[in-house]
Protein backbone atom coordinates (compact mmCIF):
# COMPACT_ATOMS: atom_id res chain seq x y z
CA UNK A 1 0.00 0.00 0.00
CA UNK A 2 1.65 3.22 -0.76
CA UNK A 3 2.09 5.82 1.74
CA UNK A 4 0.54 9.09 1.28
CA UNK A 5 3.86 11.27 0.59
CA UNK A 6 3.72 8.99 -2.89
CA UNK A 7 0.25 10.02 -3.48
CA UNK A 8 0.96 13.55 -2.62
CA UNK A 9 4.07 13.17 -5.12
CA UNK A 10 1.62 11.27 -7.58
CA UNK A 11 -0.66 14.11 -7.68
CA UNK A 12 -1.44 15.66 -11.34
CA UNK A 13 -4.18 17.24 -13.25
CA UNK A 14 -2.71 16.02 -16.41
CA UNK A 15 -3.19 12.79 -17.83
CA UNK A 16 -1.24 10.14 -17.61
CA UNK A 17 1.77 9.98 -19.79
CA UNK A 18 1.51 7.94 -23.15
CA UNK A 19 4.67 7.43 -25.76
CA UNK A 20 1.71 6.31 -27.99
CA UNK A 21 0.69 10.06 -28.70
CA UNK A 22 1.60 11.68 -32.07
CA UNK A 23 2.85 14.33 -30.12
CA UNK A 24 5.65 12.56 -29.30
CA UNK A 25 6.13 9.95 -31.59
CA UNK A 26 7.49 12.70 -33.75
CA UNK A 27 10.25 13.86 -31.78
CA UNK A 28 13.74 13.22 -32.72
CA UNK A 29 15.95 15.09 -30.95
CA UNK A 30 19.59 14.44 -30.93
CA UNK A 31 22.25 14.96 -28.22
CA UNK A 32 23.70 18.47 -28.68
CA UNK A 33 21.10 19.66 -30.94
CA UNK A 34 21.32 23.26 -29.36
CA UNK A 35 19.46 25.80 -32.00
CA UNK A 36 21.37 29.32 -32.59
CA UNK A 37 20.95 32.14 -30.47
CA UNK A 38 20.20 34.58 -33.59
CA UNK A 39 19.19 32.36 -36.22
CA UNK A 40 21.11 29.49 -38.79
CA UNK A 41 23.81 30.16 -40.45
CA UNK A 42 23.00 30.11 -44.39
CA UNK A 43 26.47 30.91 -45.22
CA UNK A 44 27.69 27.83 -43.66
CA UNK A 45 25.09 25.70 -44.71
CA UNK A 46 25.46 26.60 -48.23
CA UNK A 47 28.75 25.32 -48.20
CA UNK A 48 27.86 22.00 -47.83
CA UNK A 49 24.70 21.90 -49.85
CA UNK A 50 26.61 20.67 -52.63
CA UNK A 51 28.00 16.95 -51.71
CA UNK A 52 27.85 14.77 -48.55
CA UNK A 53 30.27 14.77 -45.81
CA UNK A 54 31.66 11.83 -44.24
CA UNK A 55 31.89 12.47 -40.38
CA UNK A 56 33.57 10.33 -37.86
CA UNK A 57 31.24 8.26 -35.62
CA UNK A 58 32.03 9.60 -32.19
CA UNK A 59 30.65 12.89 -33.58
CA UNK A 60 27.13 11.46 -33.97
CA UNK A 61 26.93 9.37 -31.13
CA UNK A 62 28.92 8.61 -27.85
CA UNK A 63 31.07 5.21 -27.60
CA UNK A 64 29.04 3.99 -24.69
CA UNK A 65 25.50 4.77 -26.26
CA UNK A 66 27.39 2.63 -29.65
CA UNK A 67 28.77 0.23 -27.21
CA UNK A 68 25.46 -0.34 -25.55
CA UNK A 69 23.96 -0.63 -28.66
CA UNK A 70 25.88 -3.40 -29.79
CA UNK A 71 25.52 -5.42 -26.91
CA UNK A 72 21.89 -4.99 -27.08
CA UNK A 73 22.41 -6.47 -30.94
CA UNK A 74 24.35 -9.21 -29.86
CA UNK A 75 21.88 -10.35 -26.88
CA UNK A 76 19.24 -12.33 -28.18
CA UNK A 77 15.65 -11.70 -27.01
CA UNK A 78 14.06 -14.05 -24.66
CA UNK A 79 11.77 -16.29 -26.19
CA UNK A 80 9.47 -19.40 -25.18
CA UNK A 81 11.72 -22.58 -26.64
CA UNK A 82 10.34 -25.13 -28.25
CA UNK A 83 9.40 -28.77 -27.11
CA UNK A 84 9.72 -27.24 -23.11
CA UNK A 85 7.20 -28.39 -20.49
CA UNK A 86 3.58 -26.11 -19.92
CA UNK A 87 5.22 -25.71 -16.55
CA UNK A 88 8.61 -23.77 -17.51
CA UNK A 89 6.29 -21.83 -20.10
CA UNK A 90 4.26 -20.67 -17.83
CA UNK A 91 7.05 -19.78 -15.61
CA UNK A 92 8.46 -17.70 -18.38
CA UNK A 93 5.44 -15.98 -18.99
CA UNK A 94 5.20 -14.94 -15.11
CA UNK A 95 8.82 -13.60 -15.32
CA UNK A 96 7.89 -11.24 -18.34
CA UNK A 97 4.88 -10.15 -16.96
CA UNK A 98 6.74 -9.26 -13.59
CA UNK A 99 9.50 -7.84 -15.50
CA UNK A 100 6.05 -5.50 -16.86
CA UNK A 101 4.50 -4.82 -14.07
CA UNK A 102 7.25 -4.10 -11.39
CA UNK A 103 9.46 -1.17 -11.83
CA UNK A 104 12.63 -2.04 -13.81
CA UNK A 105 16.15 -0.46 -12.88
CA UNK A 106 16.57 3.51 -14.45
CA UNK A 107 19.38 2.04 -16.10
CA UNK A 108 17.41 -0.74 -18.27
CA UNK A 109 14.86 1.76 -18.72
CA UNK A 110 17.16 4.47 -19.82
CA UNK A 111 19.00 2.13 -22.23
CA UNK A 112 15.65 0.91 -23.86
CA UNK A 113 14.57 4.73 -24.48
CA UNK A 114 18.04 5.41 -26.17
CA UNK A 115 17.55 1.90 -27.98
CA UNK A 116 14.51 3.39 -29.28
CA UNK A 117 12.44 -0.19 -27.74
CA UNK A 118 9.26 0.62 -26.07
CA UNK A 119 8.81 1.17 -22.23
CA UNK A 120 6.90 1.83 -19.86
CA UNK A 121 7.80 4.32 -17.10
CA UNK A 122 4.39 4.32 -15.20
CA UNK A 123 5.88 2.24 -12.54
CA UNK A 124 8.32 5.06 -11.35
CA UNK A 125 6.12 6.97 -8.86
CA UNK A 126 8.05 8.25 -6.03
CA UNK A 127 9.60 11.25 -6.44
CA UNK A 128 12.75 9.92 -5.63
CA UNK A 129 12.25 7.42 -8.24
CA UNK A 130 11.55 10.12 -10.75
CA UNK A 131 14.47 12.11 -10.01
CA UNK A 132 16.82 9.23 -9.89
CA UNK A 133 15.34 8.44 -13.61
CA UNK A 134 15.71 12.01 -14.43
CA UNK A 135 19.72 12.31 -13.40
CA UNK A 136 19.96 8.50 -15.15
CA UNK A 137 18.88 9.83 -18.42
CA UNK A 138 21.03 13.33 -18.44
CA UNK A 139 24.08 11.05 -17.22
CA UNK A 140 23.29 8.76 -20.47
CA UNK A 141 23.80 12.03 -22.59
CA UNK A 142 20.90 10.71 -25.21
CA UNK A 143 18.64 13.74 -26.12
CA UNK A 144 15.61 11.34 -27.02
CA UNK A 145 16.36 9.96 -23.57
CA UNK A 146 16.49 13.26 -21.27
CA UNK A 147 13.59 14.61 -23.37
CA UNK A 148 11.05 11.90 -23.07
CA UNK A 149 11.73 11.49 -19.08
CA UNK A 150 11.11 15.11 -18.60
CA UNK A 151 8.26 14.77 -20.59
CA UNK A 152 6.59 12.15 -18.37
CA UNK A 153 7.61 14.28 -15.18
CA UNK A 154 5.88 17.12 -16.24
CA UNK A 155 2.45 15.16 -17.26
CA UNK A 156 2.79 13.24 -13.69
CA UNK A 157 4.26 15.79 -11.26
CA UNK A 158 2.68 19.39 -10.55
CA UNK A 159 4.23 22.46 -12.11
CA UNK A 160 5.61 23.69 -9.21
CA UNK A 161 7.56 20.73 -8.17
CA UNK A 162 8.34 19.60 -11.70
CA UNK A 163 10.01 23.22 -12.04
CA UNK A 164 12.46 22.75 -8.68
CA UNK A 165 12.97 19.40 -10.15
CA UNK A 166 14.66 21.14 -13.27
CA UNK A 167 16.04 23.91 -11.55
CA UNK A 168 19.33 22.83 -10.77
CA UNK A 169 19.50 20.21 -14.36
CA UNK A 170 20.12 22.75 -17.15
CA UNK A 171 20.34 20.07 -19.68
CA UNK A 172 16.86 18.97 -19.26
CA UNK A 173 15.54 22.65 -19.34
CA UNK A 174 17.25 22.91 -22.80
CA UNK A 175 15.54 19.92 -24.37
CA UNK A 176 12.48 21.08 -23.14
CA UNK A 177 12.92 24.68 -23.83
CA UNK A 178 13.60 23.27 -27.65
CA UNK A 179 10.69 21.45 -27.42
CA UNK A 180 8.06 23.86 -25.89
CA UNK A 181 9.45 26.38 -28.83
CA UNK A 182 9.06 24.01 -31.56
CA UNK A 183 5.06 24.20 -30.88
CA UNK A 184 5.43 27.99 -30.11
CA UNK A 185 4.31 27.23 -26.37
CA UNK A 186 5.39 30.88 -25.12
CA UNK A 187 3.20 30.87 -22.25
CA UNK A 188 4.02 27.55 -20.64
CA UNK A 189 8.18 28.15 -21.50
CA UNK A 190 7.68 31.77 -20.04
CA UNK A 191 6.53 30.71 -17.37
CA UNK A 192 9.27 28.15 -16.34
CA UNK A 193 12.11 30.38 -17.31
CA UNK A 194 10.79 32.93 -15.27
CA UNK A 195 10.36 30.65 -12.34
CA UNK A 196 13.99 28.88 -12.73
CA UNK A 197 15.39 32.47 -12.71
CA UNK A 198 18.32 34.31 -13.32
CA UNK A 199 20.65 30.66 -13.94
CA UNK A 200 18.97 30.13 -16.89
CA UNK A 201 18.87 33.75 -18.48
CA UNK A 202 20.37 32.35 -21.62
CA UNK A 203 18.06 29.84 -22.30
CA UNK A 204 14.79 32.69 -22.03
CA UNK A 205 17.05 34.81 -24.44
CA UNK A 206 17.31 31.97 -26.69
CA UNK A 207 13.53 31.48 -26.32
CA UNK A 208 12.84 34.90 -27.12
CA UNK A 209 14.68 35.49 -30.17
CA UNK A 210 13.20 31.96 -30.84
CA UNK A 211 9.27 32.83 -30.46
CA UNK A 212 9.82 36.39 -32.67
CA UNK A 213 10.96 34.37 -35.86
CA UNK A 214 8.14 35.61 -37.75
CA UNK A 215 8.57 37.35 -40.61
CA UNK A 216 6.26 40.29 -39.47
CA UNK A 217 9.06 43.19 -38.03
CA UNK A 218 5.92 44.77 -36.30
CA UNK A 219 5.12 41.07 -34.31
CA UNK A 220 8.60 40.93 -33.50
CA UNK A 221 8.98 43.81 -32.13
CA UNK A 222 5.99 43.84 -29.85
CA UNK A 223 6.78 39.64 -28.31
CA UNK A 224 10.57 41.12 -27.64
CA UNK A 225 9.03 44.23 -26.22
CA UNK A 226 6.93 42.64 -24.32
CA UNK A 227 9.04 39.38 -22.27
CA UNK A 228 11.77 42.58 -22.57
CA UNK A 229 9.30 44.10 -19.85
CA UNK A 230 8.21 40.99 -18.01
CA UNK A 231 11.68 39.55 -17.21
CA UNK A 232 14.69 41.56 -18.63
CA UNK A 233 13.67 44.86 -17.42
CA UNK A 234 13.32 43.11 -13.92
CA UNK A 235 15.29 43.74 -10.85
CA UNK A 236 18.08 41.07 -10.73
CA UNK A 237 18.01 40.54 -14.09
CA UNK A 238 21.27 39.82 -15.81
CA UNK A 239 22.68 43.32 -17.83
CA UNK A 240 24.25 41.50 -20.08
CA UNK A 241 20.96 39.66 -21.87
CA UNK A 242 19.04 42.69 -20.95
CA UNK A 243 21.13 44.35 -23.17
CA UNK A 244 21.28 42.03 -25.65
CA UNK A 245 17.30 42.43 -26.25
CA UNK A 246 17.76 46.22 -26.00
CA UNK A 247 20.30 46.10 -28.93
CA UNK A 248 18.18 44.22 -30.89
CA UNK A 249 15.30 45.68 -30.36
CA UNK A 250 16.96 48.89 -31.48
CA UNK A 251 18.39 47.19 -34.45
CA UNK A 252 14.65 46.58 -35.74
CA UNK A 253 13.50 49.94 -34.85
CA UNK A 254 16.54 51.34 -37.34
CA UNK A 255 15.53 49.20 -39.98
CA UNK A 256 12.12 49.63 -39.87
CA UNK A 257 13.07 53.36 -39.63
CA UNK A 258 14.94 53.11 -42.58
CA UNK A 259 12.35 51.91 -44.57
CA UNK A 260 9.82 54.21 -44.18
CA UNK A 261 12.18 57.30 -44.94
CA UNK A 262 13.46 55.86 -48.06
CA UNK A 263 10.05 55.41 -49.42
CA UNK A 264 10.81 51.78 -49.83
CA UNK A 265 14.04 51.67 -51.54
CA UNK A 266 15.51 48.44 -52.78
CA UNK A 267 18.65 48.74 -50.39
CA UNK A 268 16.35 49.28 -47.29
CA UNK A 269 13.82 46.43 -48.56
CA UNK A 270 17.22 44.27 -48.25
CA UNK A 271 18.27 45.09 -44.62
CA UNK A 272 15.01 44.35 -43.14
CA UNK A 273 15.22 41.69 -40.44
CA UNK A 274 19.18 41.03 -41.18
CA UNK A 275 22.22 41.30 -39.33
CA UNK A 276 24.10 44.07 -38.00
CA UNK A 277 26.61 43.51 -40.13
CA UNK A 278 24.55 43.31 -43.12
CA UNK A 279 22.79 46.58 -41.66
CA UNK A 280 26.51 48.27 -40.75
CA UNK A 281 27.25 47.47 -44.99
CA UNK A 282 24.16 49.81 -45.84
CA UNK A 283 25.33 52.32 -43.56
CA UNK A 284 28.57 52.97 -45.13
CA UNK A 285 27.21 52.99 -48.38
CA UNK A 286 25.06 56.18 -47.21
CA UNK A 287 27.32 57.57 -44.73
CA UNK A 288 29.56 60.79 -45.93
CA UNK A 289 32.81 59.99 -44.53
CA UNK A 290 34.46 62.77 -42.54
CA UNK A 291 31.30 64.23 -40.84
CA UNK A 292 31.71 63.35 -37.49
CA UNK A 293 28.93 65.29 -36.05
CA UNK A 294 26.11 62.32 -36.65
CA UNK A 295 25.46 60.36 -33.11
CA UNK A 296 22.89 58.44 -34.80
CA UNK A 297 23.20 55.09 -36.58
CA UNK A 298 23.33 56.92 -39.71
CA UNK A 299 27.22 57.24 -38.25
CA UNK A 300 28.68 53.27 -38.69
CA UNK A 301 31.43 54.64 -35.97
CA UNK A 302 27.95 55.27 -33.99
CA UNK A 303 26.41 52.03 -34.90
CA UNK A 304 29.84 49.58 -34.53
CA UNK A 305 29.88 51.48 -30.58
CA UNK A 306 26.29 50.61 -30.03
CA UNK A 307 26.16 46.86 -31.00
CA UNK A 308 29.71 46.19 -29.73
CA UNK A 309 30.68 45.35 -33.41
CA UNK A 310 34.60 44.44 -33.42
CA UNK A 311 37.08 46.79 -35.24
CA UNK A 312 38.06 44.60 -37.48
CA UNK A 313 34.85 43.44 -38.41
CA UNK A 314 34.05 47.19 -39.28
CA UNK A 315 37.57 47.54 -40.88
CA UNK A 316 36.58 44.52 -43.50
CA UNK A 317 32.64 45.55 -43.88
CA UNK A 318 33.50 49.14 -44.54
CA UNK A 319 36.99 48.46 -46.85
CA UNK A 320 34.42 46.02 -49.19
CA UNK A 321 31.85 48.56 -49.49
CA UNK A 322 33.73 51.10 -50.17
CA UNK A 323 36.27 49.53 -52.65
CA UNK A 324 33.61 48.24 -54.62
CA UNK A 325 31.73 51.60 -54.77
CA UNK A 326 35.86 52.41 -56.04
CA UNK A 327 35.95 55.31 -53.12
CA UNK A 328 39.45 55.25 -52.23
CA UNK A 329 39.60 58.51 -50.67
CA UNK A 330 37.00 57.48 -47.70
CA UNK A 331 40.28 54.87 -46.82
CA UNK A 332 41.21 57.41 -44.78
CA UNK A 333 38.75 57.82 -42.46
CA UNK A 334 38.97 54.38 -42.03
CA UNK A 335 42.14 53.46 -41.53
CA UNK A 336 43.62 56.47 -39.55
CA UNK A 337 43.87 57.28 -35.98
CA UNK A 338 44.28 60.62 -34.01
CA UNK A 339 47.95 60.24 -32.21
CA UNK A 340 46.82 60.47 -28.48
CA UNK A 341 49.78 62.58 -27.50
CA UNK A 342 48.87 65.24 -30.48
CA UNK A 343 45.70 65.17 -31.82
CA UNK A 344 46.70 66.45 -34.92
CA UNK A 345 48.78 63.92 -35.91
CA UNK A 346 47.22 61.01 -37.52
CA UNK A 347 48.72 56.85 -37.68
CA UNK A 348 47.60 54.10 -39.91
CA UNK A 349 46.12 51.51 -37.91
CA UNK A 350 44.25 48.03 -38.81
CA UNK A 351 43.23 45.15 -37.39
CA UNK A 352 42.56 42.92 -40.04
CA UNK A 353 45.57 40.97 -41.47
CA UNK A 354 47.32 42.95 -43.81
CA UNK A 355 48.06 39.81 -46.30
CA UNK A 356 44.24 39.22 -46.84
CA UNK A 357 43.55 43.18 -47.06
CA UNK A 358 45.86 43.72 -49.92
CA UNK A 359 44.71 40.13 -52.08
CA UNK A 360 40.93 41.48 -51.30
CA UNK A 361 41.84 45.13 -52.50
CA UNK A 362 43.85 43.55 -55.88
CA UNK A 363 40.53 41.32 -56.54
CA UNK A 364 38.51 44.36 -56.21
CA UNK A 365 40.44 46.15 -58.72
CA UNK A 366 42.71 48.62 -56.04
CA UNK A 367 44.65 51.25 -58.12
CA UNK A 368 48.52 50.87 -57.98
CA UNK A 369 49.05 53.35 -55.25
CA UNK A 370 46.19 52.46 -52.70
CA UNK A 371 47.82 48.80 -53.19
CA UNK A 372 51.26 50.44 -51.94
CA UNK A 373 49.93 52.54 -49.14
CA UNK A 374 49.26 48.76 -47.34
CA UNK A 375 52.09 47.35 -48.97
CA UNK A 376 54.55 49.91 -47.07
CA UNK A 377 52.97 48.99 -43.98
CA UNK A 378 54.37 45.50 -44.38
CA UNK A 379 58.11 45.39 -42.19
CA UNK A 380 58.99 42.50 -43.91
CA UNK A 381 60.83 43.48 -47.18
CA UNK A 382 60.63 39.22 -48.27
CA UNK A 383 57.44 39.23 -47.52
CA UNK A 384 56.14 42.72 -48.93
CA UNK A 385 58.03 41.49 -52.50
CA UNK A 386 56.59 38.48 -52.27
CA UNK A 387 52.57 39.88 -52.30
CA UNK A 388 53.33 42.98 -54.42
CA UNK A 389 54.28 40.27 -57.06
CA UNK A 390 50.88 38.35 -56.68
CA UNK A 391 49.38 41.76 -56.74
CA UNK A 392 51.51 43.19 -59.84
CA UNK A 393 52.16 46.22 -58.00
CA UNK A 394 55.43 47.72 -59.73
CA UNK A 395 55.99 49.86 -57.37
CA UNK A 396 56.03 47.78 -54.44
CA UNK A 397 58.11 45.21 -56.10
CA UNK A 398 60.66 48.18 -56.72
CA UNK A 399 60.13 49.60 -52.95
CA UNK A 400 60.53 45.74 -51.50
CA UNK A 401 63.93 45.44 -53.49
CA UNK A 402 65.62 48.51 -52.49
CA UNK A 403 64.69 47.87 -48.77
CA UNK A 404 66.39 44.44 -49.34
CA UNK A 405 69.20 46.65 -51.01
CA UNK A 406 69.14 43.90 -54.03
CA UNK A 407 70.76 45.82 -56.69
CA UNK A 408 71.30 42.70 -59.22
CA UNK A 409 67.62 41.93 -59.10
CA UNK A 410 66.55 45.59 -59.64
CA UNK A 411 68.57 45.96 -62.61
CA UNK A 412 66.85 43.12 -63.82
CA UNK A 413 63.34 43.86 -63.12
CA UNK A 414 64.17 47.51 -64.34
CA UNK A 415 65.28 46.02 -67.71
CA UNK A 416 62.23 44.01 -67.79
CA UNK A 417 60.14 47.27 -67.70
CA UNK A 418 59.13 49.36 -71.01
CA UNK A 419 61.49 52.59 -71.81
CA UNK A 420 59.52 55.74 -71.25
CA UNK A 421 56.99 54.32 -68.73
CA UNK A 422 56.43 56.06 -65.40
CA UNK A 423 57.46 52.68 -63.61
CA UNK A 424 60.77 52.22 -65.59
CA UNK A 425 62.10 55.55 -64.45
CA UNK A 426 60.80 54.89 -60.99
CA UNK A 427 62.60 51.82 -60.90
CA UNK A 428 65.78 53.91 -62.73
CA UNK A 429 65.68 56.33 -60.00
CA UNK A 430 65.30 54.00 -56.85
CA UNK A 431 68.49 52.29 -58.11
CA UNK A 432 70.41 55.27 -58.52
CA UNK A 433 69.43 55.83 -54.92
CA UNK A 434 70.57 52.65 -54.15
CA UNK A 435 73.85 53.17 -56.00
CA UNK A 436 74.30 56.09 -54.18
CA UNK A 437 74.07 54.45 -50.55
CA UNK A 438 76.13 52.12 -51.61
CA UNK A 439 79.02 54.58 -52.46
CA UNK A 440 78.45 56.23 -49.34
CA UNK A 441 78.67 53.08 -46.87
CA UNK A 442 81.48 51.94 -49.02
CA UNK A 443 83.58 55.33 -48.02
CA UNK A 444 82.26 55.35 -44.43
CA UNK A 445 84.26 51.77 -43.99
CA UNK A 446 87.10 52.91 -46.01
CA UNK A 447 87.24 56.09 -43.31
Amino acid sequence: MESKDDDYWNDSANKSFNFDEDDVAVLEIATNNKRSLFGDDTASESNYAGGQMELPLHSIISDENLELILQEQSRNEMTIPKGISLEEEVKLLRKKIQEFNYAPTTASVVRKLILGKPCSLEMFRSMAEKEQLLDEAIGSGCGNAILKVTLFLDQTLKKKLFYTLLQTRPEAVCHYVNYLSLRLKVTECTDLLVFLGRHHEASLLQFSIFVCSTSNLDIKRQRLKKIYSDYFSQPGANTFYAQLVINYLNLLEYQTGELHSSGGSSKAVAIQDKSVLETLNYVCGKYKWGDTSLQTNDNPFKLVENHQVSQAQFEWVALNERAKQQAWLDFDHIFERKAWLNLKQKSFKINIPIDRTILRLHALHAPDPVLNTFLAKLEDPQRRLALARKVHSKHGIVDALVLLKDRAELEQYRNSLDSGTEERLYAENALKSLNNKWKSDAMKLIK
